[in-house]
This record gives C-alpha cells, sequence and structure tokens, in this order.
C-alpha cells in the first residue's frame, strides 16, 4: 500500500487534480473568510477584496500547488513552477502588453453594441450626445475601487490558464484544453449562487465567461504566456460596468440574456481571428505555441 501512495502523482491524474486543487481553494477561501470576521476586518471595506479572495489565492497558488498538491507537474523549484505555468513568461513585454489592452478594448467595445442594438429597440435615437454619455468610464476610474475589486481576475488567470491548462494540454488536444479550462472557468460562477447573487445575472456571467474563457485559452496558446489573458481579464472586469451601463440600467433580465447569447458568438469569432492575426505579425514564430492550422507545437494536437 505504501509503494502505491508512493508511486502515485496527483499531476498525472489530471482531472482529479482539477477536482482536488477547486475544492482546497473553496475551503482556504472560506478559512480565510472566516478569519477576516474573526479579526473584525470591515465586510464592506475596500480592501476586503485584497484580504479574502486575494490572500486565499496567495496561500493556494504560491504554496499549496506547487509545494503541497505538487502540481501541475510534480515535484520543481517554486521558479520552474513560475515558468511551468507562464508567469514569468512575459518577452517581448511591449507587444505582449499591447495585445491583452487591444483585446480588452475590442471586447468591451464589442459589449457597448449591446446598448446600441437595445436603443434602437426602442425606437429611440442614437444621436451624437446619446453616444458621448453611453459608456460613462469615470464611473469605474478612482475614486471608484473597481481596480480593487477587479484584482481577482489576474488570479483566476493563474488558476485557469497556468495551472489547470498546463496540466491538461499535456495529455489533451489544444482544443480539448481549451474548452475545459473556458467551461470549468464559466461553471464556477455558478457558485454565486450561494452568496445570493441573482440568478439572471449569474446565468449572464456563466455565458460571458464560457465565451471570454475561449478567449484567454488561445490568447494563451498564441503567446506562450500568461500576461495578455491577465491583462484583458482585468481591464474587462473593471470596465465592463461602464460599456454596459445603458442596458444594464433598462434592459428586463430575459433582454440582456437575449442580447448576450448573440454577442458573445460574435465577439469570440472577432477576438479570436484578431489574437491569429495579431500574434502572426507582431510575435516570433518561437514565441507562437498554436500556429498554422490550429496544431501545438508540442504536446498531444
Amino acid at each position: 500500500m505504501n509503494s502505491i501512495i508512493e508511486r502515485f502523482q496527483l499531476h498525472e491524474h489530471p482531472w482529479l487534480a482539477l477536482v482536488t486543487e477547486l475544492v482546497v481553494g473553496i475551503a482556504v477561501l472560506i478559512l480565510v473568510i472566516a478569519g477576516a470576521n474573526l479579526v473584525g476586518v470591515p465586510g464592506d471595506a475596500s480592501w476586503r477584496t485584497l484580504i479574502t479572495p486575494g490572500l486565499a489565492h496567495v496561500l493556494v497558488l504560491f504554496i499549496i500547488v506547487p509545494f503541497v498538491l505538487k502540481l501541475p507537474s510534480g515535484k520543481q523549484s517554486f521558479r520552474e513552477y513560475l515558468a511551468d505555468i507562464r508567469l514569468t513568461n512575459l518577452k517581448p513585454v511591449f507587444p505582449l502588453l499591447l495585445l491583452g489592452l487591444s483585446c480588452s478594448l475590442l471586447a468591451l467595445l464589442a459589449l457597448s453594441t449591446q446598448s446600441i442594438a437595445f436603443r434602437l429597440s426602442q425606437d429611440l435615437p442614437v444621436s451624437w450626445e446619446f453616444l458621448c454619455g453611453m459608456i460613462p468610464v469615470k464611473n469605474d476610474l478612482p475614486p471608484s475601487i473597481g481596480y480593487i475589486t477587479s484584482f481577482p481576475a489576474v488570479f483566476e488567470e493563474i488558476t485557469w490558464r497556468g495551472v489547470i491548462f498546463t496540466l491538461f494540454i499535456r495529455r489533451h488536444s489544444a482544443r480539448k484544453t481549451i474548452m475545459i479550462t473556458g467551461l470549468g472557468f464559466s461553471l464556477l460562477h455558478l457558485l454565486n449562487l450561494l452568496f445570493g447573487v441573482d440568478p439572471a445575472f449569474v446565468l449572464r456571467q456563466v455565458i460571458f465567461t464560457v465565451g471570454t474563457g475561449i478567449i484567454f485559452g488561445v490568447l494563451v496558446l498564441r503567446t506562450n504566456s500568461l500576461l495578455p489573458a491577465m491583462l484583458f481579464h482585468y481591464l474587462v472586469n473593471m470596465f465592463i460596468g461602464s460599456f454596459t451601463s445603458y442596458i444594464q440600467q433598462y434592459a428586463p433580465d430575459r433582454t440582456m440574456v437575449l442580447y448576450i447569447l448573440i454577442n458573445i458568438p460574435i465577439t469570440t469569432v472577432l477576438l479570436i481571428t484578431w489574437v491569429k492575426f495579431y500574434s502572426h505579425k507582431w510575435l516570433s514564430e518561437s514565441q507562437v505555441l498554436f500556429a498554422g492550422k490550429g496544431h501545438l507545437t508540442w504536446g498531444r494536437s
């Protein structure tokens, strides 16, 4: 029995590793929340997001995952772990940053078209005055705390497109890995129902994150880096409220669900096309892992 236990390697069983990491992550989050409540951290404090999910993510991703669970590749040094999940793959830094910025801008502008379409459905004019006030970006800038509450998006990318992505890409095709990590990331938002979040809002979250999860996966494959996906995820989370302000304010829940069902597939195709074009044009062949007809240059395809 001892020899069997010694030979067992969690990283060789990606589905079991996925479940284990998620269960451990949820357990640590609950313990951190309990600890924060115990020491009297105010529930409505602007920095509560950094204390609870932020601390939980740090403990899980930078201590428990690499040193206790030994994911995603077994026993390795911390430096090797960071490189393995592509967190330290930052070159060429400027093109990677520009790709993340451009993707976030394209996605937000595509989402804003829902407000225009809904405005037209109301038989109201889409005037220049309306367009100028349609996206109140200043609402998401300081002194708003959006730049703080959006920060967990960075840790979500380390989890899904870093650790879990690496676990699956070595045993599954690129497309299957993208779908697994994208759907898993999306369905995890259903946990928000346990915290009393409006079901209609959670449904929109799930639909939206299926599309963005796929784009994040393509970004990592095309760049061999987490940097563009992390930046894209963070900026979209920070500004999505202002870019969808009008439709969220005036449209009923069913209408918003319908519009996002139409919008997300189009936005996903648009963004994937842009990522492929950009990576082919401005990233070197050694940088692009998801090349040619969509096959990886390493791992199974």
